[in-house]
């Protein structure tokens, strides 16, 4: 007799390392992005820490690469040692994620819940149904969390509601399921992941959104169409990799809101900002993570 899915034991990918404590929020965000399932803290010390951190699959490469990416794509002069890395069994993944992924309300409308919470009260609350997977957003991590609340707060105090948005590095299309709960009437995400743009499709269906959401595979300048209302969760060196890109696609007069920003690099992304035509409007900040809210100027002629 063939079995179920729920018993065959199945493996995840493990990392275990050790890092300066001040590069523990950077590195952690880093993981997340490039598809970590959880991070857990082992040690820790008044300087550094040792973390675990949890993949479905090898990241491409392997731990050292991945390293080796976090310093060129961040800039960072650390020293992350990996003590180990290897493939681990799991006798019921789904249970797994069901132990570490539980909704999180976020700001004053949102909810964000596992596909398997489907009797948890809302108690008025927009739900963001999300199966976790390779794609970057579940809410828990302070970034994704800043950027709902943003979003969310533009949303319910702009006069005029804008008609779409457009998502750059959409990841698991937790934003983007958001803004349509929210009022947005569609939705169009880039991301050069694969594996993301799936996940927003399964996302989408989930929420009964999939023809408002759409998710393409490529880079930002693969967009041709501006948008009232832009929004990133990248790292700084990714947004200001793409700046021109997001000044293109702000409409005049729109609004751009960038998230995954650690302390001064707000400010760092504001100068660039307002060299192509922006007005810095607002930032929320949480634990040193910070995200800023910009408004696209109409030029006079």
């Amino acid at each position: 007799m063939k079995q179920t899915d729920s018993s065959i034991a199945q493996t995840y990918f493990e990392i275990c390392c050790t890092l300066p404590l001040e590069t523990e929020e950077l590195w952690s965000w880093f993981c997340f992005e490039k598809g970590a399932l959880g991070v857990e803290t082992m040690t820790e010390s008044p300087t550094e820490l040792t973390l675990r951190i949890f993949f479905e699959h090898e990241p491409a490469g392997g731990a050292q690469k991945l390293v080796d990416d976090f310093c060129s794509e961040t800039a960072s002069e650390e020293t992350i040692k990996i003590s180990q890395e290897g493939i681990r069994p799991v006798e019921n993944w789904q249970a797994n994620w069901r132990e570490h992924f539980h909704p999180v309300k976020v700001g004053q409308s949102l909810i964000i819940l596992p596909s398997w919470e489907t009797g948890f009260e809302l108690d008025g609350r927009h739900p963001v149904w999300i199966d976790p997977g390779q794609g970057f957003g579940t809410g828990h991590h302070l970034s994704t969390a800043l950027a709902l609340e943003m979003l969310e707060q533009y949303l319910l105090n702009t006069d005029i509601l804008p008609e779409s948005m457009l998502d750059i590095g959409i990841g698991s299309g937790i934003l983007a399921i958001a803004a349509c709960r929210l009022g947005i009437q569609k939705v169009v995400g880039v991301d050069i992941e694969t594996e993301a743009v799936a996940e927003v499709e399964r996302n989408s269906e989930l929420n009964g959104l999939s023809g408002r959401v759409k998710a393409v595979v490529g880079q930002p300048s693969s967009l041709k169409k501006s948008a009232p209302l832009v929004i990133s969760n990248m790292l700084l060196r990714e947004l200001l990799d793409v700046r021109l890109d997001l000044a293109r696609l702000t409409s005049p007069g729109g609004t751009l809101i960038c998230s995954g920003l650690l302390g001064e690099q707000a400010y760092e992304l504001s100068i660039a900002a307002t060299q192509l035509g922006f007005e810095y409007c607002s930032n929320l900040e949480t634990e040193n993570w910070r995200a800023v809210q910009f408004k696209r100027l109409v030029k006079q002629s």
